[in-house]
């Protein structure tokens, strides 16, 4: 194989906006996938403004027709409350189906002369120094980019003592065909069931649903009766006999929902772009996006220690604000429904907050300020909501506010992202 000046392992999203990136600057880049044929994956399909735009600074053009543009979210609180909406302030996401998106890049890979595109073999092992092995065949580069997902040979090899990631729920997927969302452009959040389900049209005929199914769901016999029992009263009528029939019909997907700090950006010759670096739960839709602006800092970036120091710093404020989102739609301790209760009165009377926690789900502000000003608007809504409990239970009360002590610990500590309980030693939640 001709050695090129950077190997980049997975065409996936990730591999090549890095391909594309790292192009952009001059660079020959030999980018390797395995598995061409990616039709039918469950994999990230929600593109924030962020990575939009992005990619538009990479000289990379989204084909129309292909994609569907996104305003924001509609939440659904459940029981009959009113929806929230939540719109981005500037710029719309896109959202397609996983091969899609990846074909769309890989063509525009194709097309530009400093990048090599060799599908089949498999970047096997990597090592600091910049050796990395394709199809048996030892390779030196002076840079390896492994962009092969959450279960990354390239990380694997560069870390060997690493723990896995830590599954935190399971994610029922499915594609519904020819039914309407209550908002077309939205992406839509409903609450009630089991866990949220987010349900978005990734096509002009094709609407996708998500389930956020906790890891106490029953087996395999019986699984499909309780995603039909516990999600569908809580969905639109016509979207629910489509769930209906379509969970009847054996067409659910998984996937798991896992957390891994990204915190583990490379070593040496070698970075890491995407999952493969670390994940958050795909609740808050932040895979894709995070996988671009990857791409774009590593190219960016005068050497790879400063990309890493970079990217480790720009991951912290999305990452705790994912695995905030998600705990505070899934919690049922008196802490996270306080928080919930809060987080939704500040959506619905303050347009300064509700903006402020789009730009910080869509990875638009990454200030440490930024999250710690919107945590204390939506702590102290919760504290006055637990002091003034129309139960007027005292006992409950303190349990609450201590519940929101530690939830914050929590939120600030080393262990954000693994709810309490699930807690594992602590190179599972801080070692790469």
């Amino acid at each position: 194989m001709e050695v090129a000046e950077a190997v980049v392992a997975g065409a996936g999203p990730a591999g090549c906006a890095a391909a594309l990136a790292l192009a952009r600057r001059g660079t020959h880049v030999t980018l390797v996938e395995p598995r061409p044929e990616r039709g039918g994956r469950f994999a990230g399909e929600w593109l924030h403004p962020a990575g939009v735009a992005a990619l538009a600074r990479l000289g990379v053009s989204l084909p129309s027709g292909a994609f569907v543009e996104k305003r924001g979210f509609l939440v659904h609180p459940g029981a009959g409350g009113t929806p929230i909406e939540l719109p981005y302030g500037q710029g719309g996401a896109v959202a397609a189906p996983h091969h899609v998106f990846a074909g769309a890049l890989l063509a525009q890979a194709r097309r530009t002369g400093s990048v090599t595109v060799v599908l089949g073999p498999r970047v096997t092992d990597a090592t600091a120094r910049g050796a990395c092995r394709v199809a048996g065949e030892l390779l030196h580069v002076p840079l390896v980019v492994g962009a092969d997902g959450r279960n990354s040979a390239v990380r694997r090899a560069l870390y060997r003592d690493a723990a896995p990631p830590v599954t935190l729920s399971h994610t029922a997927g499915l594609v519904l065909r020819d039914v309407p969302l209550p908002t077309e452009g939205y992406g839509h959040i409903f609450l009630g069931g089991p866990g949220p389900a987010l349900v978005y049209r990734i096509a002009p005929a094709l609407v996708r649903v998500c389930l956020d199914v906790p890891l106490s769901r029953p087996g395999a016999g019986q699984v499909r009766a309780y995603l039909e029992g516990r999600f569908t009263g809580h969905l639109p009528a016509e979207l629910a006999e489509a769930f209906r029939r379509g969970v009847r019909a054996g067409d659910v997907q998984w996937s798991a929902g896992q957390f891994r700090r990204r915190a583990c950006f490379g070593r040496g010759r070698v970075a890491l772009v995407g999952d493969a670096a670390g994940c958050g739960h795909p609740l808050a839709a932040q895979g894709m996006t995070n996988a671009v602006l990857d791409a774009e800092g590593l190219a960016a970036a005068t050497d790879l220690e400063g990309y890493r120091k970079a990217r480790t710093q720009a991951s912290r404020v999305p990452e705790r604000v994912a695995a905030a989102v998600h705990r505070v739609l899934t919690g049922h301790d008196r802490a996270s429904l306080a928080l919930r209760h809060s987080l939704f009165a500040l959506w619905r009377g303050d347009a300064h907050e509700r903006a402020r926690s789009m730009r910080l789900l869509a990875l638009e502000e990454t200030r440490r300020g930024a999250l710690g000003g919107s945590v204390a608007h939506i702590a102290a809504g919760a504290l006055a909501y637990a002091v003034r409990d129309e139960r007027g239970d005292v006992l409950d009360s303190v349990a609450t506010v201590t519940g929101l002590a530690n939830w914050l610990l929590w939120l600030a500590g080393s262990h954000v992202g693994v709810p309490p309980r699930r807690r594992v030693r602590k190179v599972a939640v801080m070692g790469c």
